[in-house]
């Protein structure tokens, strides 16, 4: 940036209260013109609150924002030069991926919609992004990696000069994400500037030109991303070093007894003949890519969609009432991969949804024991170290990090005995991701048996001691030890071994 060119986005001693809460207190930092600059921080930084302030959703307490060197008000940026992808898509299933693209400034020629010329841009816009998607898919067929890059061409072609991607591989798989990958940096190599927030840190090492910190909602740092590491980025984010992990044993853990096998269950057009045996203290990963079935067997695993054929023993005991609440009743518990839409009641207290799952042992004559539910919600707020006012606070007030946490402790307040966790830490920080780290091997160390699902592959290697793979919804092979690596897994998954 010269003195000639100011900083497309620049703000200064920016700050936002709400009631007793200091969200941000004098935030400064600017982007420069052309280039993909990241913003990082824990859950409850202030990393939503700073997207808000410039997209124009919040007006700030204190401070300037101001695009190009002219201090804009809240309601400009509102209506002006910025376009935003949330974390959570805005997309219309029903509709083309033309309409999807240009939906409220459609085309129109002799006062009617202009449907030819709509899918001829469309098309162009696709083409020139190396997307192979025809425009009159109906987006709902497509992948939900699709459609994030649908919904981001639709900020593209709104010809905004800043870009705001909050979150964009949250949901993806790591296919979808190395396309939206490229996808940026085809749009930075065309001139677009892009703010980018994502807790996948390699994701910003590979992408970034520069990253800003922000911690406890206050400005840290901006520097280059070019010689980084992630414990950089760590150190600054947390303010800390965090402690590494515990590794996990390296013990087979044969002679431990069986906690869940699985012997040719299968579901057409789903899955095909799976097998797996669980030990009790033992963390077993299955990894695979779209469409290899592995989110179909998680769900057939507890009774969600029953398979049609296949035989399930846990705890040594043949299964058969296989339900979710069958499974429940004998020492399973399942973790939804989606917090908002299942995984937590939203509107109802953190005591409420820690107790949901055990409500029977905290009732009486058909009444709940309010006192003993709260002092459960107050230990687990404490176990989980959730970052909350008190156990009657909501969900949705918390940042995603804590709302996983209180997702955790509700799994596991019947204290079971096979644990199967999906995704347990998407859109989560480093910290957060630490911490569930942390009560999974608690769990394992005292003789539970846990089973994860996760589209997140160093997440597994980390935390794992084997992992199954699934290629085209069957069983591709297993890797543990020192055959652990991300090569070896991607190898199995991808169909090259």
């Amino acid at each position: 940036m010269s003195a000639e060119t100011p900083p497309i986005l620049a703000l200064s001693g920016v700050s936002k209260t709400y009631g007793a809460v200091r969200a941000l207190s004098g935030v400064s930092f600017a982007v420069g013109r052309g280039e993909v600059h990241a913003i990082l921080g824990e859950n409850g930084a202030g990393k939503s609150t700073t997207l808000k302030i410039i997209n124009g959703e919040v007006d700030p307490d204190q401070g300037e924002v101001r695009l190009s060197g002219r201090l804009t008000s809240t309601a400009e940026r509102a209506q002006g030069d910025i376009a935003m992808v949330h974390q959570e898509l805005a997309v219309f299933p029903n509709m083309t991926v033309a309409e999807n693209i240009f939906v409220g400034r459609m085309p129109r020629r002799g006062g009617r919609i202009d449907f030819a010329r709509m899918r001829a841009r469309a098309a162009e816009l696709l083409e020139l992004f190396g997307l192979q998607i025809d425009p009159g898919t109906i987006l709902g067929q497509l992948t939900p990696g699709q459609q994030q890059i649908v919904e981001i061409l639709r900020a593209v072609e709104s010809d905004a000069s800043l870009l705001i991607l909050d979150e964009p591989t949250s949901g993806l798989n790591n296919l979808e994400a190395e396309t939206l990958m490229v996808l940026i940096r085809r749009l930075r190599a065309s001139g677009h500037t892009i703010l980018y927030v994502s807790h996948r840190l390699h994701e910003v090492l590979a992408i970034a030109d520069h990253v800003t910190v922000l911690r406890d909602g206050q400005f840290i740092e901006t520097l280059a991303a070019a010689g980084l590491c992630e414990d950089d980025l760590i150190r600054r984010m947390v303010g800390r070093n965090l402690e590494p992990a515990a590794t996990t044993a390296s013990a087979t853990l044969s002679d431990a007894p069986l906690a869940l096998k699985i012997e040719g269950l299968t579901m057409p057009g789903a899955f095909t003949d799976m097998a797996l045996e669980l030990r009790r203290g033992e963390i077993l990963g299955v990894f695979g890519l779209e469409g290899s079935g592995a989110e179909d067997f998680s769900q057939a695993i507890f009774g969600i969609v029953p398979p049609v054929s296949g035989r399930m023993e846990l705890l040594g005991k043949p299964v058969t009432d296989l339900s979710p609440a069958g499974l429940m009743r004998r020492g399973m518990a399942w973790l939804h991969p989606n917090r908002k839409e299942a995984g937590l009641y939203m509107e109802r207290s953190i005591a409420d949804n820690i107790a949901a799952p055990v409500l029977k042992q905290l009732s009486r004559f058909g009444m709940v024991n309010r006192r003993a539910t709260k002092a459960r919600a107050q230990e687990d707020i404490r176990r989980f170290a959730i970052r909350v006012p008190g156990p009657e606070g909501l969900p949705k007030q918390l940042s995603g990090g804590n709302q996983q946490k209180v997702a955790l402790s509700a799994c596991l307040a019947s204290q079971p005995e096979v644990i199967v966790l999906n995704e347990p830490t998407r859109g989560v920080d480093v910290g957060a991701k630490a911490e569930m780290h942390d009560a999974a091997r608690r769990e394992a160390a005292a003789g539970r048996a846990v089973l994860v699902f996760s589209s997140d592959l160093p997440e597994l290697l980390r935390l794992t001691q084997r992992i199954l793979v699934m290629r085209s919804r069957r069983l591709a092979g297993e890797v543990q030890g020192t055959a652990m690596t991300e090569e070896s897994v991607m190898a199995l998954a991808a169909g090259n071994r």
